[in-house]
């Protein structure tokens, strides 16, 4: 028997079309590009308000550290501020100089002990990690002021080196931090006299042009 020349119904169904043109890739890569210079400046925004607000989230935490080992060592302890070098590092009152105060001290002092030299320590083991050791501020985030009130007398520096004292029962100086990022973006860290409380604040515009910190 001679099979059927005939087609079948499947024979005259069209081939399914598979994958894409090369017009509709270069649509959809079109679209993407667009898209994709409109949401830029805000993510860049965005991620310079992240830097901001986790500087400033840092800043706090050291201070607060400063506070709660001088409670509970019944020592003072410093926090450090170089404005020009945008680092700041923490200090204890033993080995503070305030004549060169630039300079982080470190955990140890050299002493000696029948003719050799050895290390002693001259801080709590809790604060050996961090004592004297700089930490640097996010990228593009700078100490743009500082405002402090040593000894009742008030001091304001756009640059040079400040501290953040801390009493031994944690109280410390009314002391205001301004920090602020290459967008003109800006932050307060405000100290409290009588409790060394901690606030961080948002600075709005109109707040930037009074303090003059407006790019």
């Amino acid at each position: 028997m001679l099979r059927s020349l005939n087609p079948t119904k499947w024979d005259l169904q069209p081939l399914a079309s598979k994958g894409f043109t090369l017009i509709e890739i270069m649509l959809v890569l079109a679209l993407i590009a667009i898209l994709s210079s409109i949401a830029m400046p805000s993510l860049r925004g965005f991620a310079a308000s992240t830097r901001l607000k986790s500087t400033a989230h840092a800043i706090r935490d050291m201070l607060n550290f400063a506070r709660d080992m001088a409670i509970t060592d019944r020592a003072a302890y410093l926090v450090v501020f170089d404005l020009a070098a945008n680092r700041y590092w923490l200090a204890s009152s033993e080995t503070f100089n305030l004549a060169d105060p630039s300079t982080p001290q470190p955990t140890q002092q050299p002493t000696t002990n029948q003719g050799t030299t050895e290390l002693a320590q001259t801080s709590p083991l809790r604060t050996n990690a961090i004592l004297g050791i700089p930490q640097q501020l996010g990228h593009n985030v700078s100490l743009a002021r500082m405002i402090t009130n040593h000894n009742l007398q008030h001091n304001q520096i756009d640059t040079g080196v400040d501290y953040i004292y801390f009493s031994p029962t944690g109280s410390s100086e009314d002391t205001v931090l301004h920090i602020q990022d290459q967008q003109g973006q800006a932050m307060s860290i405000t100290v409290e006299n009588a409790t060394g409380r901690v606030r961080l604040q948002k600075i709005n515009s109109q707040q930037l042009e009074v303090l003059g910190l407006g790019i």
